[in-house]
């Protein structure tokens, strides 16, 4: 059984399907400039886990959101000056799919883009105004900290507590403490009032845009119900993003918890710095495909546990193409797509890749298990067996990503 680590709890816990169907829900990107290393981090990470879910048997309904109403947005189509932010929206996606489907990554089953929700975002607005959980300002709509006494739970069970410690951080990640319309500096915004210059859609408190905690809400539930098996990012969402999340979605819905497992990334440092766009130093996919196969660089991703931060380093690439060679050679040859007999090496060396992801999605340790089976197979060590291997490999190989086709 799948066991994974739930932030929430901070203990690594068995999972549990519901009736075999597990709702994935990850944040995507904002898509304003190119997708890097860090997003390819998350992207591959929730792929394997879906392969490994699929392979199991489980119905999965993966949900990915792209974040196409946001500051970042309108403010880089702004300093172009020659394009729409919508228009740049569309090229940016388009580029990070192609990006992402380069290296293996699968299309969700839902990809939806944040300003084709708007209904639901009203809903949900409209059911936290009615439950005294928001309030409006002369069109500028806020939720209420001081209504949720268990608001960022969940940030405080990773130790980010203390109210001067929360509003610092919801700052950094663009809070505005002093606006005018706000009750208290913590609380966070639902509807934005229109302002000259920015783009606008209309809502039943006048002309604005949404916040962006409620869009990630709004689509998660309108896709996967009230309740969300699995919910996904990066970790450095999870104060303020996530943890407005839940609040806002608990009392719109009334059904608690919101999320049952929450799985966060850990993020990518390239020559000691956080790996970022507002920082510039970005290691790009397409730069990387350039000089290494796919395969490679999906390798080079899952030599990372999901959790832990790590830093890139160029030279390390190299290990993990002379693996994906190693693969790719013991791919080759005749196949024998039936059962390996229990008991039999094979049997037991795929026992030992599947119980490595089941173990916290341990995909370190899955591709070592993969490369001692994959020089088996090569050498043909495994004798009348290999055939039978050999599609065992390319079987296992495929949950995490690594094709030969």
């Amino acid at each position: 059984m799948l066991r994974i680590f739930n932030t929430m709890t901070q203990r690594v816990e068995p999972f549990e399907s519901r009736a075999g169907q597990v709702g994935l829900y990850v944040c995507g990107v904002t898509p304003y400039d190119t997708a890097h290393l860090g997003h390819a981090f998350v992207f591959t990470t929730f792929d394997i886990l879906v392969r490994y879910l699929r392979s199991q048997g489980l119905r999965v309904t993966y949900v990915e959101n792209v974040t196409d109403i946001d500051d970042p947005l309108f403010e880089k189509a702004a300093q172009l000056g020659n394009i729409t932010f919508d228009a740049l929206a569309k090229r940016e996606t388009e580029r990070f799919v192609k990006e992402m489907s380069a290296i293996h990554v699968g299309m969700p089953d839902h990809f939806i883009f944040a300003s084709d929700e708007l209904p639901q975002m009203f809903t949900l607005i409209q059911h936290l105004l009615d439950g005294g959980y928001a309030y409006n300002n002369d069109g500028w709509l806020y939720f209420s900290v001081a209504s949720d006494p268990n608001f960022a739970r969940l940030a405080a069970a990773t130790g980010l507590t203390g109210y001067a410690n929360l509003l610092r951080r919801a700052n950094e990640n663009g809070n505005d403490p002093n606006e005018p319309h706000k009750r208290d500096p913590l609380d966070f915004l639902l509807w934005r009032a229109a302002q000259p210059g920015e783009p606008e859609w209309a809502s039943p408190w006048g002309p604005g845009r949404p916040g962006w905690h409620i869009e990630c809400s709004a689509m998660a539930t309108r896709y996967l119900g009230p309740q969300v098996d699995i919910h996904g990012g990066g970790a450095d969402l999870i104060f303020p993003h996530h943890s407005c999340e839940i609040a806002q979605s608990e009392h719109a819905t009334g059904v608690s918890p919101y999320v049952r497992y929450w799985m966060h990334i850990g993020l990518v440092a390239y020559e000691g710095t956080k790996m970022s766009k507002s920082l510039g130093n970005l290691v790009i996919v397409n730069q990387l495909l350039e000089h290494f196969t796919p395969n490679a660089i999906r390798l080079m991703l899952a030599n990372h546990h999901y959790r832990q931060a790590w830093e890139f380093f160029l030279h390390d690439m190299e290990d993990d193409q002379a693996l994906a060679d190693l693969l790719a050679e013991a791919a080759r040859g005749d196949l024998n797509d039936t059962a390996p007999a229990p008991g039999s090496a094979t049997a037991r060396f795929e026992a030992d890749f599947i119980a490595a992801l089941e173990s916290d999605l341990d995909t370190p340790s899955a591709i070592q298990h993969l490369k001692y089976f994959a020089e088996k197979v090569r050498t043909t060590a495994l004798g009348d067996e290999t055939p039978v291997a050999r599609a065992r490999l390319r079987a296992l190989s495929a949950i995490l990503g690594v094709t030969f086709d």
